[in-house]
């Protein structure tokens, strides 16, 4: 492992029911990314297909149950049912001094090495975010009215697909005393998406230094950065395993959020599929 990212790592949240997703993300980051630090976040008790693979892709497995099952028992309050993505809050528990998440319905198309030196600027940051017309897949209209969050916290709707931080700045202790609150507005909430509107709620009521990589690039920050795109969006070209956007940044993530559970996620309508099946059966 390379010295100066040994305290870092990646996390990244599956079960065997996204296998296919999985052995195309893995390919890809570890295509890109040789090095780094990897680490399987359980979705459910079903993934030994997956925890099959970690020798053949160098990575290891959360394993504290007690937190796993913390995560749980904020998803039932949410949704009444147990939802895996909330276990993502335990990225802050794990081995990582520092991490990124990354979400299974994505290829990664570069190294995620620079992405770590913008934790000057915050103590978290999302991909994207103060984007008005994502908002709804966080908050509808009615928060406006709840004198709750501030506009700029509700216009920060940030994707949580990926975001970035280091350890132990928001405890999982921390997550579960802002569960009260949160629920009060549970109907403000897009639920479709998850754990993305409480997550969001964490993060602009936790106190520390907030963000985004999109807003570093806009708002000078760092000119630098690269972005993360969503796979709905058209007008790219693929060449083999590589990604061309005109006029755009480098992008170094494409994901699949909300498309590829079409089709009772068959992903037999991938938008950019020949990408996505470069990554997935680049080592057959």
């Amino acid at each position: 492992m390379n010295k100066n990212s040994a305290n870092r790592g990646v996390y990244f949240l599956a079960n065997d029911k996204v296998y296919e997703l999985a052995v195309a993300f893995l390919n890809s980051f570890r295509f890109h990314n040789k090095d780094m630090a990897l680490c399987l976040i359980p979705y459910d008790n079903d993934f030994s297909k997956i925890a099959a693979l970690s020798a053949s892709y160098s990575f290891t497995v959360f394993e504290q149950p007690e937190l796993l099952a913390s995560c749980d028992t904020i998803s039932e309050k949410f949704h009444g049912r147990t939802l895996g993505a909330y276990r993502k809050f335990v990225t802050w528990e794990g081995p990582f001094d520092e991490f990124m998440y990354i979400d299974i319905d994505t290829v990664v198309l570069d190294s995620v090495d620079f992405a770590f030196s913008n934790l000057e600027h915050c103590d978290i940051f999302t991909s994207h975010s103060n984007i008005e017309s994502i908002r709804k897949w966080v908050w509808k209209d009615s928060i406006f009215g709840k004198n709750a969050l501030s506009e700029p916290q509700i216009a920060f709707a940030a994707n949580t697909g990926c975001f970035t931080s280091k350890k132990a700045l928001i405890t999982l202790n921390h997550v579960l005393d802002r569960v009260p609150a949160a629920l009060a507005l549970k109907d403000d909430m897009e639920l479709a998406c998850m754990e993305q509107p409480f997550l969001n709620y964490v993060i602009v009521t936790s106190g520390l230094r907030y963000g985004s990589l999109l807003m570093f690039l806009v708002n000078g920050i760092n000119p630098n950065v690269k972005l993360e795109m969503w796979a709905g969006n058209p007008g790219a070209t693929v060449d083999g395993g590589r990604f061309y956007v005109p006029n755009y940044p480098p992008i170094f993530l494409l994901h699949w959020a909300g498309i590829w559970q079409s089709d009772n996620g068959s992903l037999s309508d991938l938008p950019y599929k020949n990408l996505w099946r470069h990554y997935r059966y680049l080592n057959a």
